[in-house]
Order: C-alpha cells, then sequence, then structure tokens
C-alpha cells in the first residue's frame, strides 16, 4: 500500500478565514455535483477542519446561499 501525502490547504492558520458560510465558491468545492458533502477521505481534511467546512455549508443551505440538493 502506499502512503498518501496530505495535502490538507488549511495547514497554515492564514486558510482558516476561507471557512465561511459566505464564501460560497470555497464551498462549492467542498461538495459533489448533486450538493452533497463530500466525505473526508475525498477532501483530504482533517477530522476538525471537515466538521468546519460542513457547519459552515449547513449554515449556507439554511441561509439560502447553497441548494440542498439538484
Amino acid at each position: 500500500m502506499f502512503a498518501r501525502k496530505a495535502r490538507n490547504p488549511f495547514r497554515d492558520k492564514s486558510n482558516l478565514d476561507l471557512i465561511n458560510w459566505k464564501s460560497v465558491d470555497f464551498l462549492r468545492a467542498y461538495t459533489t455535483r448533486f450538493w452533497n458533502i463530500k466525505p473526508r477521505r475525498f477532501t483530504w481534511l482533517s477530522v476538525s477542519h471537515q466538521k468546519k467546512v460542513r457547519q459552515a455549508i449547513i449554515r449556507a443551505r439554511e441561509l439560502g446561499l447553497m441548494p440542498y440538493t439538484k
């Protein structure tokens, strides 16, 4: 088996501001074409960052910025 290299874009603290319910274009990268949230094994995020992305997507959906389904 191959060891995968972590490609977490939030390793440095400067990118943490991107995880926000207002950044819909950024959050779109973490959803499928049917607007489902991608699992962690596809996004390569850490557990804490995946939870923050998930919460931001849920908040954007509740405010009407992102659809629930296609």
